[in-house]
């Protein structure tokens, strides 16, 4: 069984908790408008048919505009329009109700939705008394509305057929608590019409207990997972550092040391480099994982997987649990890309960093040469659909590639190469370079086509997309594929992923945007991968000075001679051992052929 393949439970909301006005009932097919019929990860739980995805922090937001996501433990809104109130014996209208004893009744509202999150409290007007409510702890409710849940999917298994892929898909209350999967709202504010707030609960709140006549449970019993975040240490370096230059930390012109007690014993790490008197490591991010957490996931991210592994550290070095430990991540990478990572692990680096990447904004819509920002180059394996293609993006090597993207519009984003002239949509521009082509001098492309089940393209094609299909590269039309190194002059959401596809050559793996999904399935577990890494990162490494408060403070070197560069490689991706066997069959295919001959 797999952990994240479960099928949807295709219900009718039911929730009088979800009929505020306005709200919509909810995307039934849970679709977030890529046609891939994926479920909704928005953080506004109703928001309305056809509308955008609200990313703003309110939890019953009615609004379609987009805010920024606060990583934070809690929710604040920042909407200007304030809900109809409403009172709270309205909003509990058609809940489930289950008697736990005592007199104490949970009620459940939103057990059939189709996004899977359950709003749950105890009854405040149960016959139970006072002294009974107020010892409720969270984590008893929680496994009542686990309970329920699992009621649930045996009914739809029993009466409906429905064939449901459990693995960990519904964890137990203690594990929701792991995940930050249970928020505690304020019933109250949010039936007073004023913007609700939220905070996430962690395990060490699993026995108190709150006031139920004014607090609310939040519970999303099937959340968004990362199995791949557990397939790596995080507290150990790369092994790619000391096998054929795989991997390349070069540090003022010279290769970095690799501690030998931070090489790892299992699992592959995920450190390149690290500068503890800096405040920075580089680590080889895992494809299928976001590096900040979700809604309904504050555990199987980049932040919060490495920010467990410095406090584990830092823990072992003085025994104090309370040790803050601090990390942001200033480069902004998308949860389907793998490769280098950068985490600030001390405030002055990040403050340093992001004056860096504000200069590079500034470089690159001037469309300048920067020497002190930060350089990243992507390497991606993407589809050909027409041979005569190889050809044609062979010369747009080292060009400037121009296109427009709608900002506004939902995933799969619209690039065109003209911008409209007349439109009310914010078009943005978007400017790249394709580098280089191919695996090697030699190898440009390779055939993906299952025509011969026993051919080495068939092989190829099936490792690429999964060995479940009988003609994976055919599904998406795809006769080759070939990969490109990228460089992205201009910052826009989705650019590589939609430059590349509004060239006719989507990126392998990326639905989205017309390049199949790749299946990857290890330990019982099933994510999705895209062939996009970024395999270069550089920028120039500052120095510690005062400034006129006498902080210290990190600056860039003013002197040439003084500068030092920092530069990470990734010499190979996911799919390198892939076509490297490729090109070494069809080689000795072909000298066979000529010595038959």
């Amino acid at each position: 069984m797999t952990g994240r393949t479960h099928q949807p439970l295709d219900r009718p909301r039911s929730s009088s908790f979800c009929s505020s006005k306005g709200s919509g009932s909810g995307s039934s097919n849970n679709s977030n408008g890529n046609g891939n019929g994926n479920r909704d990860r928005s953080n506004s739980l109703y928001s309305n048919h056809g509308q955008r995805r609200d990313r703003s922090n309110s939890l019953w937001s009615n609004h379609s505009h987009s805010q920024r996501r606060d990583r934070s433990n809690s929710y604040s809104s920042h909407h200007h329009h304030p809900r109809k109130p409403q009172s709270k014996s309205d909003l509990w209208k058609g809940s489930q109700s289950k008697d736990i004893g005592n007199s104490i009744i949970v009620q459940m509202v939103g057990m059939d939705s189709n996004n899977h999150t359950v709003y749950a409290r105890v009854d405040p007007n149960c016959d139970a008394t006072p002294e009974s409510l107020s010892s409720v702890p969270i984590g008893k409710v929680i496994e009542i509305m686990v309970d329920e849940g699992w009621r649930h999917v045996a009914k739809d298994i029993l009466e409906k057929g429905v064939h449901v892929e459990t693995g960990n898909s519904y964890p137990s209350a203690n594990e929701l608590l792991q995940l930050g999967a249970v928020w505690l709202l304020n019933e109250t504010a949010y039936a007073a019409g004023d913007h609700a707030h939220a905070r996430r609960l962690s395990p060490k709140d699993e026995k108190d207990t709150p006031d139920w006549k004014d607090m609310t449970l939040r519970v999303h019993y099937v959340p968004d997972r990362f199995f791949v975040a557990h397939e790596v240490d995080w507290t150990k370096y790369c092994k790619g550092l000391l096998l054929d230059n795989c991997t390349l930390a070069i540090i003022g012109g010279k290769k970095a040391h690799v501690p030998m007690t931070g090489l790892p014993d299992g699992k592959d790490g995920v450190i390149v480099y690290e500068d503890n008197d800096l405040g920075f490591a580089v680590l080889n991010k895992p494809g299928g994982m976001p590096c900040h957490s979700t809604q309904s996931n504050h555990a199987e991210d980049v932040a919060s997987m490495f920010s467990a592994a410095l406090k584990q550290r830092s823990t072992s070095d003085t025994s104090d649990e309370s040790h803050h430990t601090f990390l942001s991540l200033p480069l902004r990478v998308e949860p389907e890309m793998h490769g280098l990572v950068l985490a600030a692990t001390k405030k002055e680096f990040c403050s340093y960093m992001t004056k860096q990447l504000e200069t590079n904004n500034h470089q690159e819509n001037a469309n300048a040469i920067n020497n002190n920002g930060v350089t990243k180059t992507y390497r991606c394996l993407v589809c050909i659909k027409d041979p005569d293609d190889i050809d044609r993006i062979e010369k747009m090597v080292n060009r400037t590639i121009e296109h427009y993207v709608d900002v506004r519009s939902p995933t799969p984003k619209k690039f065109v190469r003209n911008k409209p002239k007349s439109s009310n949509h914010e078009w943005q521009q978007c400017l790249m370079k394709i580098t280089s082509i191919g695996q090697s001098k030699n190898f440009r492309a390779a055939c993906v086509s299952s025509k011969y089940s026993d051919s080495n393209d068939f092989t190829l094609a099936h490792r690429l997309w999964g060995p479940d299909r009988d003609h994976p590269a055919e599904d998406v039309g795809v006769q080759y594929v070939m990969q490109l190194d990228v460089q992205l002059m201009t910052k826009s959401p989705h650019q590589i992923r939609g430059q590349l596809a509004a060239l006719g050559i989507p990126i392998v793996g990326d639905g989205a945007y017309g390049g199949g999904a790749c299946e990857m399935r290890m330990h019982r577990h099933m994510w999705t991968r895209m062939a996009v890494q970024i395999c270069h990162l550089e920028f120039t490494l500052p120095k510690w000075e005062e400034n006129e408060e006498k902080k210290r403070v990190l600056v860039l070197s003013k002197e040439e001679d003084e500068k030092k560069k920092c530069v990470f490689h990734l010499n190979t991706a996911w799919w390198s051992d892939y076509l490297m066997d490729y090109e070494q069959y069809s080689l000795a295919s072909a000298m066979s052929s000529v010595s038959v001959e």
